[in-house]
């Protein structure tokens, strides 16, 4: 008799733990794909917010300078998140852009705006500037760059930017 209830508790011990490893297998089917979803989508967010908020503090840097009447040059901190990059300035006339990429996840669905190329997963903005009839100059910065920016005024009023 006492056999019996023994194997009973055995038989009872081993379903509990098939019962649990199912449940497992359950949870790393079906919840962590959506936990990974949504740490790409924050990750994104928060690049996409970050780099904006810092081109648009680099942008009216550049517009504060451009309408002092001093030249030189001036040193701000810059920051871009790791897939992030200032890809170049672009003059046209009196129309001024600085033109950066962000680099997003491979996450489906893909966003459907007209900025991001979804076969690459590369985000294409640009930031208009206006600085008048000068010119505007950018090297590539990033990916992923902390550390000083330099702006640099020449005597006419053409403005660079590099991190040299």
């Amino acid at each position: 008799m006492d056999n019996i209830i023994l194997n009973q508790k055995g038989q009872v011990a081993i379903e509990y733990i098939v019962f649990i490893a199912i449940f497992l297998l359950f949870f790393q089917t079906a919840i962590k794909p959506s936990i990974d979803f949504a740490e790409n989508i924050l990750n994104d967010t928060y690049a996409i917010v970050e780099t904006h908020n810092n081109i648009e503090n680099l942008s009216q840097t550049i517009e504060g300078f451009s309408n002092s009447l001093s030249y030189g040059t001036r040193t701000m901190f810059f920051y871009l998140p790791n897939n992030s990059k200032i890809i170049d300035c672009n003059n046209n006339g009196t129309i001024h852009f600085i033109n950066y990429q962000i680099q997003i996840s491979d996450t489906q669905p893909n966003p459907t705006t007209p900025d991001c190329n979804t076969t690459t997963d590369i985000c294409t903005y640009s930031k208009q500037i206006f600085i008048g009839e000068k010119n505007l100059n950018c090297q590539p910065i990033g990916p992923g760059y902390s550390g000083p920016i330099i702006l640099n005024k020449s005597q006419i009023g053409d403005i660079s930017v590099s991190i040299e």
